[in-house]
């Protein structure tokens, strides 16, 4: 995740959560069932005097942590892949240097213990945890550096030492290597993803919305509306004698009328709650939420105003354009659904429509 645009990292470690939680669960599952093993373990090869220190470390620094997060992500698991990361990365560091003490303790006591508890405890810090790629290569540099400190305090043979150290460090490679790569294969997913999604609800002539994300934002937002009280404004558009045009000047202009009243249409979404869309040959919609009656009554107005006034020439001859609005305003305290607030929207259109066209109706929905 390291080298994803600031602006697409929040959405993207959503979505990686949601791809990881299993593996992040039975990883940190496995990890505290393994400790309370090795804890047995240390109740049978040590003494009283040994093990109270070896037990003591482990719960501090790895099993109460563990709960912890074996709580939290079975249970209330967050929305985002970077959520308790720190923690991780503590309980990761933290194994890694009990396994160094546990060592020393080892070899004071002229007791074998295998190092293949620290191989386990870089392959899930370095993969199966999921942690950031960079955070796990440092925590990784300062558990092997520590592992070396006390092997060379304790006088193991360099030459032993190093070979040690060549198969950990290529492990951690391998698992941070293999990290990387799934991360970034599911960043590509993503894209992708994020891309075929835009590509269904994206009108390809005007790029404004298209009919499919009109139905899915009119039911969202006033839902979110009724939720939270507030305000709620649609507009709909339906361009006047368009087929005339279409007909007179042709289909290219036809498209070129419609692609300036997207433009337009566009310029008025100037927040990102607002939301224009093309839902249908020539009928179009504006979505403003927590709008009042009088800036949903300029809105309209500047439509009208502006969509007449478009200078579009076509040999030599002025493509004359208008536009006839309906608009209801959802008042903070009503419960309209979406699906009536189109259909009084519609009702308003037509209305304007029958009254001579090039104009706007609309009505407050308290």
């Amino acid at each position: 995740m390291d080298n994803i645009p600031q602006h697409k990292e929040v959405k993207f470690e959503h979505f990686l959560m949601k791809q990881c939680l299993n593996i992040r669960r039975f990883s940190l599952l496995t990890a505290l069932l393994m400790y309370f093993v090795f804890a047995v373990m240390d109740v049978i090869k040590f003494s009283s005097d040994v093990y109270t220190i070896t037990l003591t470390s482990r719960i501090i620094l790895v099993v109460l942590p563990l709960l912890y997060l074996n709580f939290i992500y079975w249970f209330r698991p967050p929305e985002s892949i970077r959520t308790n990361v720190l923690l991780i990365l503590m309980v990761y560091l933290g194994s890694g240097l009990n396994h160094s003490l546990i060592v020393y303790f080892s070899q004071l006591n002229d007791l074998y213990f295998s190092d293949l508890g620290i191989i386990l405890i870089l392959m899930f810090g370095c993969l199966l945890f999921v942690l950031p790629i960079k955070p796990a290569g440092i925590v990784t540099s300062i558990v092997l550096l520590v592992f070396t400190v006390v092997h060379l305090y304790l006088n193991q043979p360099i030459a032993q030492l190093i070979f040690v150290l060549i198969i950990l460090a290529f492990v951690s490679g391998i698992c941070l290597t293999i990290n990387k790569i799934g991360q970034n294969t599911l960043y590509q997913n993503y894209l992708l993803m994020n891309q075929l999604y835009h590509e269904s609800i994206t009108d390809g002539l005007t790029q404004l919305n298209n009919r499919r994300a009109f139905k899915e934002q009119i039911d969202r937002l006033s839902a979110i509306a009724i939720r939270h009280q507030v305000s709620l404004g649609l507009i709909l558009i339906d361009a006047d004698y368009f087929k005339v045009i279409n007909d007179t000047f042709g289909h290219k202009t036809g498209d070129d009328v419609l692609k300036k009243l997207a433009d337009i249409i566009h310029a008025k979404c100037q927040r990102t709650e607002d939301m224009g869309f093309r839902i249908g040959g020539d009928e179009f919609a504006l979505i403003l939420y927590g709008v009042n009656e009088e800036k949903l009554a300029e809105t309209c107005q500047e439509i009208v105003t502006e969509v007449v006034s478009l200078n579009l020439i076509v040999n030599s001859k002025k493509v004359k354009t208008s536009v006839s609005l309906g608009a209801i305003l959802k008042s903070k305290n009503s419960k309209i659904t979406g699906e009536s607030l189109v259909e009084l929207a519609d009702i308003y259109l037509y209305e304007a429509k029958e009254k001579g066209r090039n104009q706007y109706q609309m009505q407050t929905f308290k």
